[in-house]
């Protein structure tokens, strides 16, 4: 029977023997078998302090200095930090929810020209293409995330870095636009054609500057060759968003129509 009050001196989960904080075969952290209410908090706060200090930590240096988490990750460097994954996940979570919550319903006026137009069902349907829209603009948004790394692997091709190091990258890199625009969202809210016109400008030129500076500290190279790649990237990757969101469009628009009929 085991000695729940003794120190465990082999694994309890695979039953090797223990050196140090974690076990070296299954990695299992060494905790007491028996822990005191002491114990409980230690884990508890530690946990949490870990978790979040590695979120916000990489939350800074991802906004701030574009291209560095890449950079670490190109070099092996990443138990320190939230995965790319994990960051772009928050961030598309975070602009997806604020353009949920900011965006206006249907007024009256809205109603009756789409009900001159479409009749009865006409407000109906545009209610069904905004919810197909917001349930799959996300998904199309992910899907494009490897169109990104594949663009990034060829214009960096003489580097001969595997595909996955690139993916890294284009996960920060989506991560910190949904960032920005998220801060956008807030800029456009009040239908204000100025603060739409500022709010274009601000976006245009902070994604420019950032995927230049993020070509250049995870690639290294000129800023001359960060500026071409990134300007060669940027204007590709423009093209496939639109085609995706042409196609998107069209799919959800028949989508609706099949159901209204």
């Amino acid at each position: 029977m085991t000695q729940i009050f003794v120190a465990p001196t082999t694994c309890p989960n695979c039953g090797r023997d223990l050196e140090g904080a974690y076990c070296a075969a299954c990695g299992q952290k060494v905790a007491p078998l028996n822990p005191t209410f002491h114990d409980l908090m230690h884990d508890i706060v530690h946990e949490f302090l870990h978790v979040d200090g590695k979120i916000f930590h990489s939350v800074r240096l991802l906004l701030t200095r574009p291209g560095f988490l890449s950079y670490e990750y190109f070099n092996g460097r990443r138990a320190r930090y939230v995965s790319p994954l994990r960051l772009y996940l928050i961030f598309s979570v975070v602009f997806f929810g604020m353009t949920a919550i900011t965006s206006k319903p249907l007024t009256a006026e809205d109603r009756a020209e789409l009900e001159e137009v479409g009749g009865p069902m006409g407000a109906l349907a545009e209610a069904d293409f905004a919810h197909d829209l917001e349930t799959w603009l996300p998904r199309a948004m992910f899907v494009l995330v490897p169109v990104l790394a594949a663009l990034t692997a060829l214009v960096t091709r003489a580097e001969r870095r595997n595909y996955p190091l690139h993916l890294y990258f284009g996960l920060h890199v989506h991560a910190a636009v949904f960032a920005i625009f998220a801060l956008l969202v807030l800029l456009r809210y009040g239908d204000s054609e100025v603060m739409d016109g500022i709010a274009d400008t601000i976006g245009l030129v902070a994604v420019s500057w950032y995927l230049v500076v993020a070509f250049h500290t995870a690639y290294g190279g000129t800023w001359r060759r960060a500026a071409v790649r990134a300007a060669i990237v940027g204007v590709s990757y423009g093209f496939a968003v639109v085609l995706t969101l042409v196609a998107l469009f069209g799919a959800v628009l028949l989508l609706v129509s099949a159901r209204a009929s």
